[in-house]
């Protein structure tokens, strides 16, 4: 009885992350709210802090942290805080330019068929979300189809054609957009 009740609680615990790293995501990405956010998408920690506790009264700056921590999406530094990516707002991160040979892409078919024939835009967002990793990839395309289409993106002729990719995460990276001849469907595994 202990046990079921210790993964009850931490099964519950689990989904008020969510939930709050949800809400995180919506106020740092797309709507602000009444928070001062600069042009590379910082707010100041403490008053996001309270916009947190006023839905979720029980959350500290120390649980702010942690998930800040276990969570490569975020970025806190000089008490601001930032989403690194994924913004529908006009900012502007900072990120580190890379340089990589292949990226991919996980989207449903009807998406896959539109991206081969139109590229890969950021739509909604500002920028376009590659992963470095097939895996990743699926984990992401499962977001949109139950058997996500995985594209590859020839990052190397991209890059040598001067298309700028820029590290948003160690799994993630972003750029502009994507025309259509850099790519592929990759084949069944």
């Amino acid at each position: 009885m202990e046990t079921s009740y210790l993964l009850m609680i931490a099964m519950s615990k689990r989904r008020q992350e969510t939930r709050i790293s949800k809400f995180m995501s919506y106020l740092l990405r797309h709507d602000p709210q009444h928070l001062k956010m600069d042009q590379e998408g910082f707010v100041d920690t403490d008053e996001f802090l309270k916009l947190l506790q006023a839905r979720f009264n029980w959350f500290t700056k120390s649980d702010l942290i942690s998930l800040v921590n276990e969570n490569e999406r975020y970025e806190i530094s000089d008490n601001r805080i930032r989403a690194v990516y994924g913004h529908s707002i006009d900012v502007s991160p900072k990120l580190e330019t890379v340089q990589v040979n292949i990226l991919f892409h996980g989207t449903s078919q009807e998406s896959a068929e539109r991206i081969l024939r139109d590229g890969l835009k950021s739509m909604n967002r500002n920028k376009v979300h590659l992963s470095r990793t097939v895996s990743r990839a699926k984990v992401v395309g499962r977001r949109k189809a139950r058997h996500p289409v995985i594209l590859i993106i020839d990052a190397k002729s991209a890059s040598d054609d001067g298309i700028v990719f820029e590290k948003a995460t160690d799994d993630v990276l972003v750029c502009n957009e994507i025309p259509p001849k850099y790519i592929r469907v990759l084949d069944d595994e």
